[in-house]
């Protein structure tokens, strides 16, 4: 930023200034968390308080006995942070970790907007140049692929549409309308307690095959695989030649396809039925960021004085800047009101999240109409879509059935070993190589070949041992939906 370093900036200045706490940084690339910390606390020089999104590295850190239990201090310490967690029971089980089952980390709840993640969005007007509905089943979901790719249905004269393009989570995406189907790392449960891993599960046999009929159908650009960056699908999306976008529950490209293509209509879409039920798309757990405590702390008092500032006082400023340089209090509604925009808050004011370690913003409602300016069309529609987005997004739950996944160092070796196989199965499917029966058949030889059976009886023992101590950890997201719509 041009407004200092990592280490050094206005921001730190001003968290040092109002939490009386002379801290300092460590900055670690968000991607390489234990390969930069790894050696850090090999050389005893990693930082007291370790932050990361990845409960999975959390429990790496956990089972190299660098994390500091918490449960003593936080209770001697840290009333307020205590009584926080209290309150928020479905925090607990990522928290806790290990046989002893303590506390080896704090958060906060995830507001609603960041829970729901992945949406499929659609062009309305496409549909309706061809006479055609919203699908909300498999079929009707196919149906429409093929007219968008074969029907003309931005009506060019031309045949020069795609069906798809992929924002980057077109494959979790469709691993989430399958039940999980074809997904590396997670297990499934069923209703008598039994645990599965997910690529081995039926539905795996229609996630191949969706894969295998959107090549050979041409629902899917063939470059896609030549398309890292996903720019060439972002042309097709804005450029009037992709009708279904896998990407986030923001509308996508927004201000380009606008553009582009002003009468432009696009809708998120509901996820569609499949013979394995209708399941919606990647929703994240109610943590955020992962909050732990170097073992070698040596005032631990210090540093959870720090994590309650954040959570208590420091929080909204380091997320909405000043009054009266970064934004505004709306006297009608009490809300903060943006007084920067696009590239210039970027520059001057969104970095300084990264700074917000725990925080209790929760989503009022109305909140993105109150964002947009009320004389900008553009930014009205933008936020009538996300909310329209976010009611869509959550009223199908993801399926989710452990809180957090098993991360034993042999399950882990495991994965290193099995899912490059299954990678390989799926590409040579993809390609028109080898038939999705199969592709699964494959699967389950090669899952027993490398020793799958034995992981499963290992992450089934992990299973009966941990879920009684889970308690009730999903989220009620249909009343924090009601909450936030007013009703």
């Amino acid at each position: 930023s041009a407004e200092g370093t990592v280490q050094e900036n206005k921001w730190v200045d001003w968290i040092r200034q109002d939490s009386g706490i002379n801290v300092e940084f460590y900055p670690v690339p968000r991607w390489e968390v234990t390969e930069t910390l790894n050696p850090a606390f090999a050389a005893g020089v990693a930082p007291d308080v370790i932050n990361d999104y990845s409960r999975d590295n959390m429990a790496l850190f956990h089972s190299q006995g660098v994390l500091a239990p918490l449960d003593d201090w936080i209770e001697q310490y840290a009333p307020r942070l205590k009584a926080y967690l209290d309150d928020n029971p479905a925090l607990e089980p990522f928290l806790r970790f290990g046989d002893d089952n303590r506390l080896y980390a704090v958060t906060n709840m995830r507001p609603l907007h960041s829970i729901a993640n992945h949406q499929i969005w659609i062009r309305k007007d496409w549909l309706d140049n061809l006479g055609l509905e919203i699908p909300s089943t498999e079929e009707e979901f196919f149906a429409v692929a093929d007219a968008f790719v074969n029907d003309d249905p931005n009506q060019s004269g031309e045949n020069d549409t795609f069906a798809f393009a992929d924002g980057h989570p077109y494959t979790p995406i469709v691993r989430a309308l399958y039940a999980g189907g074809g997904h590396n790392r997670k297990w499934l449960v069923d209703d008598d307690g039994n645990v599965m891993y997910a690529r081995t599960a039926e539905q795996t046999l229609d996630y191949l095959r969706f894969h295998k009929m959107a090549q050979d159908r041409g629902w899917v650009d063939p470059e896609l695989i030549t398309d890292p960056n996903f720019e060439r699908q972002v042309r097709l999306w804005v450029t009037d030649r992709a009708g279904i976008y896998f990407g986030q529950v923001g509308p996508p490209q927004f201000d380009d396809l606008k553009a582009n293509v002003p009468h432009a209509d696009i809708v998120p879409m509901l996820s569609f039925e499949t013979a394995h039920g209708r399941h919606g798309l990647f929703q994240e757990p109610p943590t955020q960021r992962y909050i732990a405590l170097n073992a070698e702390i040596e005032n631990p008092q210090l540093a959870l004085e720090y994590l309650e500032w954040h959570l208590f006082e420091g929080w909204f400023t380091l997320q909405f800047g000043f009054e009266g340089e970064h934004h505004e209090i709306d006297q009608a509604t009490g809300l903060p009101q943006y007084l920067i925009f696009g590239q210039e808050r970027t520059d001057r004011l969104n970095y300084n999240v990264e700074y917000r370690l725990l925080h209790q913003f929760e989503l009022p409602p109305g909140w993105f109409a109150h964002l947009a300016p009320e004389d900008d069309p553009h930014e009205q529609e933008r936020a009538r879509l996300q909310e329209q987005a976010l009611q869509t997004q959550l009223s199908v739950p993801y399926r989710r059935d452990m809180p957090y996944r098993p991360s034993m160092r042999e399950l882990l070796a495991f994965y290193d070993e099995f899912d490059p196989v299954f990678d390989d199965i799926f590409d040579q499917v993809v390609r028109g190589d080898e038939t999705p029966e199969w592709g699964y058949e494959q699967t389950l030889s090669e899952w027993s070949r490398l020793g799958g059976p034995r992981m499963e009886e290992i992450v089934q023992e992990w299973y009966d041992l941990e879920a009684p101590g889970w308690g009730d950890w999903r989220l009620d997201l249909e009343g924090m939906l009601a909450e936030f719509l007013g009703e």
